[in-house]
């Protein structure tokens, strides 16, 4: 079966993960889950643009090794998080660099104006939002052959999790994508990210 990327990336973020992550940054917690969620939007998209650069993804792989901090604090099998802590803000950065070269400030700076948190929250979450991508693509290794048709796929509905400055800053129009009739702007935190976000 074909995995939603967002959502399997969304059922990790766990109201436990965000209380952790809150106490670095003590910011409202919907807007820190938004800030995640445009952040794993944008790392897609920029994953999407890198598409046509022969051996790109799995080159991005290797930068995350098996020793990785992070890495090994994901639990894949039960979907969650185990531990918290900072190392996402030195290991994400080589990633980040890799996806946005030169942007990534800018994009960081983006999603805390859009969303409304501090520019140091954005700018970290966006780096344990590309850890957390780069960590699931890792353990499921497999998709990275078709990852460029599977983000194709998918696209639309990656784009609507992102502001329209961050789609034009990344190449995509901001007309590019429209919700669906039967989505609504005040769709609950439940199904934006599953029950798994009530459970500790």
């Amino acid at each position: 079966m074909t995995p939603n990327l967002q959502i399997e990336l969304r059922r990790f973020i766990s109201s436990n993960v965000v209380s952790k992550l809150n106490k670095f940054y003590f910011e409202n917690d919907a807007l820190l889950i938004k800030g995640i969620d445009v952040s794993i939007g944008t790392v897609l998209m920029g994953l999407y643009n890198k598409a046509e650069e022969t051996g790109f993804y799995k080159e991005m792989i290797t930068l995350l090794k098996d020793d990785s901090t992070f890495y090994q604090e994901v639990d894949f099998v039960s979907g969650r998080i185990l531990s918290v802590d900072d190392c996402y803000r030195i290991e994400g950065n080589s990633v980040l660099k890799e996806i946005f070269s030169n942007k990534k400030g800018r994009i960081s700076e983006m999603i805390s104006n859009e969303v409304g948190i501090k520019s140091e929250t954005a700018r970290e979450i966006l780096n344990f939002s590309a850890l957390l991508v780069l960590s699931y693509l890792k353990n499921n290794i497999q998709l990275l052959e078709s990852l460029k048709l599977l983000l194709e796929d998918q696209k639309r509905d990656v784009l609507n999790s992102i502001p329209s400055g961050i789609k034009i800053m990344l190449g995509f129009s901001c007309y590019e994508s429209v919700e669906d009739k039967n989505q609504t702007i005040g769709r609950s935190i439940f199904t934006l990210f599953g029950h798994n976000f009530f459970s500790f």
